[in-house]
């Protein structure tokens, strides 16, 4: 939307705020909001008690997958209320898949009528805490595949699908606490945006490296786990450069990442866990390029 400038005495410029974004943030004439500027772009924010997001859809010509995705979505994008209608009784899907949705509840269900709310409190008062939390998870999940696959052997497919979803669940969780306003800098908020996509495509690898194994279970070798080693420590250099960047400690993972390199190639009949293995270490290579952007911003 476009708003005309006022032009006041002593040479200020003056823009009224869109009557929407007043009521729904509870702005009033002794409000103050936050304002940043982005090249030729400017970002009001407001300091105090957010209003609650709502919004409506229908799902009658919806497959039950697309139920499932827009909810995601939705949740994602901060919605603190969804109402949605559907001839069809989704009460079991819906219920389904809120199971992956931290907050979330179905709190009514009248004829063809379903209300989502946000119980969870907002979720954005510590948003460092969140991407800790998330980013621990993905470790925690690679840690648990390579005892598996190099020891244990007792994953089967749906117990590690249950694992991949509290992943996931933490990676959304991290998706929606940025977009509830946890960060007035809107480059550093793109930026951790950035980094929680990232990081959600990475714990997928790591999914589909353990559930290859699962499925092949006579692939592993002795320069296999090496490489899945040396995969694994490149994650976890680059969670420890999120907090304390240097440098020295970026050429390390970089040399980390040119040795992993080197030996995928030696490897006379590569499997595809080998690949998958380098993908999450190239990964978290992007992963300090993020780090440094936000440090640099």
């Amino acid at each position: 939307m476009k708003r005309k400038v006022i032009k006041q005495a002593g040479g200020a410029y003056t823009l009224t705020l869109p009557i929407e974004w007043v009521r729904a943030n509870g702005i009033s004439k002794k409000s103050e909001v936050d304002v940043a500027v982005d090249g030729k772009s400017l970002m009001v924010s407001n300091t105090g008690k957010v209003g609650e997001r709502k919004t409506k859809i229908n799902v009658d010509d919806f497959d039950f997958r697309n139920v499932y995705r827009y909810i995601n979505a939705l949740y994602a994008l901060g919605y603190d209320e969804i109402e949605v209608s559907s001839k069809e009784d989704i009460s079991s899907l819906i219920i389904k898949s809120l199971n992956s949705l931290i907050g979330y509840v179905l709190v009514s269900n009248e004829g063809d009528r379903y209300v989502i709310k946000d119980i969870g409190g907002g979720c954005n008062s510590d948003l460092d805490e969140v991407f800790k939390r998330a980013f621990q998870a993905v470790l925690l999940f690679y840690d648990s595949a390579i005892k598996d696959i190099f020891g244990k052997k007792e994953e089967t497919n749906e117990s590690l699908r249950v694992r991949d979803l509290e992943v996931n669940k933490l990676c959304l969780y991290l998706q929606r606490a940025i977009n509830k306003m946890s960060y007035n800098d809107p480059i550093r908020g793109r930026i951790l945006f950035s980094y929680s996509v990232d990081l959600e495509q990475i714990g997928d690898e790591v999914c589909r490296l353990w559930r290859y194994n699962i499925l092949n279970k006579n692939l592993k070798n002795d320069s296999l786990k090496k490489i899945i080693e040396l995969s694994k420590l490149c994650l976890d250099k680059s969670f420890d450069l999120f907090y304390r960047p240097n440098s020295s400690e970026i050429e390390k993972l970089y040399a980390l990442r040119e040795k992993l390199r080197k030996e995928v190639e030696s490897v006379k009949n590569p499997n595809k866990m080998t690949y998958q293995a380098l993908r999450i270490a190239e990964g978290a290579v992007d992963l300090s390029h993020l780090t440094l952007m936000k440090n640099l911003e």
